[in-house]
């Protein structure tokens, strides 16, 4: 591979995989303040399941993660072709969570703090300073080597969680958090991560998975931090969660197998992790990717029976 520099500076973003909504972008700066904002959830049905939850509390329960990853790439870059070892290499990335028990655990995506994810990020953050073709870029995610800030390391994902200036909000600083337990992309896209340490009135209010299984045609709410919001908002503070409505469209099996539900509310890069809710607020799935290069949205999210056995499993709930 000849790597050649771009005639344009270092790209303002670098997606963190083909299809998931995890926003990476490049640098090492400081992670934003604080903002504001409010959000809406209709609640119609009589089940039991179904009975109201206030809007607040969903907002309340959701938080901001930002991932970040540094270490090193083994590329050919020597004079004769040999490799050579880069500079150090961050990737920082925003996603979305929230509150999934009453010990600190929050839910996100897999494909947010999965290391391979992660490896990726560092090689796309690498070569987005050089012109390189997509066959190029896919040959160095396949056969160039990563490593952590240490001889022989592996490379370790770190997150920091915090709320918006909002209403409710509990964690108003900067807190990391631990990694518990993931499921990468392609085996269902389920992370759990722990706040260790929160206070009771610190912690913010949890929220519950649906006992049942959403139907196709069902009223649905996705809810995040959608990055090309943080483009337009104040730079120095986290924006305010989006509310995304729309219904199930449909129940899809992978290629390997894992469930998972098409929905037609918007989803976007920074809103990975984030829950769906049905119209009684409860959450339904985590919101995993989209198909790009669509005129119409096709977004997904995780199957809720998984997301109920991924939590049983830790002792969740």
């Amino acid at each position: 591979m000849s790597l050649r520099r771009s005639s344009l500076s270092l790209l303002a973003a670098v997606a963190l995989a083909t299809t998931a909504g995890c926003s990476f972008s490049l640098g090492t700066s400081d992670p934003p303040a604080d903002g504001g904002g409010t959000g809406t959830i209709a609640s119609s049905s009589p089940s039991a399941d179904n009975a109201s939850v206030s809007p607040q509390v969903l907002e309340d329960s959701v938080v901001f993660l930002m991932t970040t990853v540094t270490g090193y790439v083994l590329y050919p870059g020597g004079e004769n072709g040999e490799y050579v070892w880069s500079d150090e290499v961050t990737a920082v990335g925003s996603c979305t969570g929230w509150m999934a028990g009453e010990g600190g655990e929050i839910m996100t995506a897999g494909h947010c703090v999965d290391q391979d994810e992660g490896r990726s990020a560092l090689i796309s953050t690498f070569l987005s300073d050089y012109d390189v073709t997509e066959e190029e870029r896919v040959d160095a995610e396949i056969n160039w080597t990563v490593e952590g800030l240490k001889d022989g390391s592996e490379i370790e994902v770190q997150v920091m969680t915090k709320q918006p200036n909002i209403d409710g909000a509990t964690i108003s600083d900067w807190i990391p958090v631990q990694v518990v337990d993931v499921l990468p992309f392609e085996k269902g896209d389920l992370a759990l991560l722990r706040a260790n340490g929160l206070r009771p009135d610190s912690q913010p209010p949890v929220m519950n998975v649906a006992d049942e299984d959403p139907q196709t045609g069902d009223s649905v709410t996705s809810i995040g931090f959608p990055a090309a919001v943080a483009d337009v908002s104040n730079t120095m503070s986290i924006q305010n969660p989006s509310f995304k409505t729309g219904t199930i469209s449909s129940k899809q099996i992978s290629p390997r197998g894992v469930a998972g539900y098409e929905i037609n509310a918007d989803i976007s890069a920074g809103m990975s992790g984030g829950p769906t809710v049905n119209e009684a607020g409860k959450v339904v799935g985590v919101n995993s990717y989209t198909i790009r290069g669509e005129s119409q949205a096709f977004n997904f999210i995780t199957d809720t029976a998984d997301l109920r056995r991924f939590l049983e499993k830790n002792g969740v709930g």
